[in-house]
């Protein structure tokens, strides 16, 4: 088998007008995993303007439908992971869910199967965020989901 060059393949997020890169989303030397994530990247990243790379040449090169949004975060285990947006579908039964209102920092845990019959497998944490509503202050504030690991026992 033929010696390949680590990470040859990369996906990278510029912004339209193609000046600053907003980050790289997949480095890795499989060119069937770099595939995979060119999909995914499609659809999370809407607005945006994409670019695959083998090695130091450009294999495709797009900009995504859809309206650039602010870019999401995500936060697993209370560490912010900018640029991350998970959907449900990602989650794990080891997986809890807990949501902070943005307004009185109240906290409850929410159940991701429930979530995932009501909003869909695919939905992306970002949006089902904006749906929910706080049921402990009065103004019914905006939510953060935050992803927590069950303890081991």
């Amino acid at each position: 088998m033929a010696k390949t060059a680590e990470d040859n393949f990369r996906i990278e997020v510029w912004d339209r007008e193609e000046k600053a890169l907003v980050e790289t989303i997949c480095r890795t030397p499989d060119c069937s995993i770099s595939q995979a994530a060119w999909q995914v990247a499609i659809r999370r990243r809407p607005g945006m303007l994409l670019i695959h790379y083998n090695s130091r040449h450009v294999m495709e090169k797009i900009i995504t439908p859809g309206e650039p949004t602010v870019a999401p975060q995500t936060i697993v285990e209370g560490s912010v992971h900018a640029g991350l947006d998970v959907s449900l579908g990602d989650l794990r039964e080891w997986h809890t869910l807990r949501a902070w209102c943005r307004n009185c920092s109240h906290h409850a845990e929410v159940r991701a199967p429930a979530l995932a019959r009501r909003y869909g497998k695919g939905a992306l944490f970002s949006t089902v965020e904006r749906a929910l509503l706080c049921t402990s202050c009065d103004r019914g504030g905006p939510v953060r989901l935050e992803v927590h690991k069950l303890p081991r026992n």
